[in-house]
C-alpha cells in the first residue's frame, strides 16, 4: 500500500502536470487565431515580430528573480501569481483588436511564464528525493507536451464552432481550475519558509558544471521547437516547398508533441541507467536526424518520421536537462538527507529560474537569427546547417562532461 506521504506526492506531481498543461493550452490555442489576425492586420515586419517575440522579451528577464523570489516567500503565491496572468492575458484577448493590444497581451503571459516555471520546477524538486525526481518531471512533461499537442488544433475547432470567445473562455476556465487545485490540494512546510530566509548558498563547482550543461543543452535543443514554429508554418517552408495545407502541417506538429508526451515514461527509465547528459545528448543527437530528414523530405511520410524524431529528441532534451539541473539545487556539504533537503529549498528557486533563462532565451532569440538566416540561404540549407550545429554542441557537452570527470 502507499503512504499518505507517497499520495501527497503523487498529487502535486499530478497537479503540476495540470498546471503546466493549462500554461501551455493557454499559449498555443491562441496561435492559429493570432498568425491569421497578424497577417490580416497588414502590420509592419517588426511590429508583427514583435507581436510574436513579446512573450519571450517579458519571460526571459523575470525567471531568475521569479525564482528567488520563489525562495524566499514559497512556491505557491508565484504559481498562482503566473496562473492568474495567464487566465488575465486569455480574457483579455478576445477584446484586443490592434497590434499594439495584442503585445500587451502577449507580454501579460510571459509575465505569467517568468513567475511560474521557475517555481512549479522548484516545488517538484523539492517535494521529491533524487531518485524520484526524473518520474516527476517526466509526469510535468507530459502535461507540457499535451497542451502543446492539442492547444492549436482546439483553438481553430473552437473558433469555427462557437465563435471568438470560446477559445479563450476555455483558456481561463483551465487556468483558474489549475489555480484551485494549487489552493487546495498544495501544502508548503512552515519550516520550509523558515529555511528560505537563511543565508544564501552559492553553487560548488560540480553544480555549476550541471547547471551550465542543462542551461548549454537546452538553449540550443528548444531552438529546435522554435524553428518549427517560425519557419515550418503556414506561411513558410511546407506550403512554398511541399505544397501542404495548414491542417496537414498542424497535424504534423502535434504529432511532434505528441512523441514528446508518450515516452517520457520510458526516457525515465532509460535515464536512471544511462544518466541525464547522456539522454540528453541522445536527444539533440535526434533532433540532429529530424532536421536531416527534413531537409531531405518531398513528401508527407517522411515530414511523419521528422516530427517523431524531433519529438522524441526534445523529449529527450526536456527531461535530462530539467533532472540535471535539479541537481545543482542540492547544497555542497549536505552530508546527510535532512541538510540536503534543508539547503535545496534555500535556492531551488533561483536555479531553475536560471535553467528557464536559457530556455526561453534559446525560445526567442534563435527562431530571429535563423528566420533572418533564412531569408538569405533559404529554409532548408537552414535546416541542415542546425543539424550540423546539434552535432557540433553534443561534442563540445561530451569533451565538457569528459573533462569535468577526469578534474574530479
Amino acid at each position: 500500500m502507499h503512504s499518505d506521504a507517497d499520495q501527497r506526492l503523487t498529487k502535486v506531481v499530478i497537479i503540476a502536470a495540470i498546471c503546466v498543461f493549462s500554461t501551455q493550452f493557454g499559449v498555443t490555442v491562441i496561435a492559429p487565431l493570432l498568425g491569421t489576425w497578424v497577417e490580416a492586420s497588414g502590420a509592419p515586419f517588426f511590429v508583427a515580430a514583435l507581436i510574436f517575440s513579446a512573450f519571450t522579451i517579458t519571460s526571459t528577464p523575470l525567471n531568475i528573480p521569479g525564482g528567488i523570489i520563489s525562495d524566499k516567500v514559497g512556491r505557491k503565491p508565484l504559481i498562482i501569481a503566473g496562473l492568474l496572468l495567464y487566465a488575465l492575458a486569455s480574457a483579455l484577448f478576445p477584446f484586443s483588436n490592434e497590434p499594439y493590444d495584442w503585445i500587451f497581451v502577449r507580454a501579460l503571459q510571459g509575465a505569467g511564464a517568468g513567475l511560474f516555471f521557475p517555481a512549479i520546477t522548484a516545488l517538484l524538486s523539492e517535494v521529491t528525493k533524487y531518485e524520484e525526481r526524473g518520474h516527476a518531471m517526466g509526469v510535468y512533461n507530459i502535461g507540457l507536451g499535451v497542451g502543446l499537442a492539442v492547444g492549436p488544433a482546439s483553438g481553430g475547432i473552437l473558433f469555427d464552432a462557437y465563435g471568438l470567445f470560446m477559445p479563450f473562455f476555455v483558456c481561463v476556465a483551465f487556468a483558474l481550475l489549475s489555480v484551485v487545485l494549487v489552493l487546495l490540494f498544495v501544502h508548503e512546510p512552515t519550516t520550509m519558509r523558515v529555511q528560505r530566509k537563511g543565508t544564501k548558498l552559492s553553487l560548488s563547482e560540480r553544480e555549476r558544471k550541471s547547471l551550465t550543461l542543462a542551461g548549454i543543452v537546452i538553449f540550443f535543443g528548444i531552438g529546435v521547437a522554435a524553428i518549427m514554429g517560425a519557419l515550418f508554418s503556414p506561411f513558410a517552408f511546407a506550403p512554398e516547398n511541399l505544397r501542404l495545407s495548414a491542417g496537414v502541417i498542424g497535424a504534423i506538429l502535434s504529432t511532434m508533441f505528441i512523441v514528446f508526451a508518450v515516452l517520457q515514461a520510458g526516457f525515465n527509465r532509460l535515464m536512471t541507467k544511462i544518466g541525464e547528459v547522456v539522454l540528453a545528448l541522445g536527444g539533440l543527437f535526434l533532433c540532429a536526424c529530424g532536421l536531416l530528414v527534413l531537409y531531405f523530405a518531398t513528401a508527407v511520410f517522411e515530414l511523419v518520421i521528422m516530427s517523431i524524431l524531433l519529438g522524441a529528441g526534445l523529449g529527450a532534451i526536456s527531461l535530462g536537462t530539467l533532472t540535471l539541473a535539479s541537481k545543482a539545487t542540492v547544497g555542497e556539504g549536505a552530508h546527510d538527507q535532512g541538510q540536503e533537503q534543508e539547503r535545496e529549498r534555500e535556492r531551488s528557486g533561483k536555479v531553475m529560474g536560471i535553467y528557464y533563462t536559457a530556455f526561453y532565451a534559446g525560445l526567442g532569440v534563435i527562431p530571429l537569427v535563423c528566420g533572418a538566416l533564412s531569408e538569405v540561404f533559404g529554409a532548408r540549407v537552414l535546416f541542415l546547417a542546425y543539424a550540423v550545429l546539434l552535432l557540433v554542441v553534443m561534442v563540445v557537452v561530451w569533451r565538457m562532461v569528459g573533462i569535468a570527470e577526469k578534474s574530479a
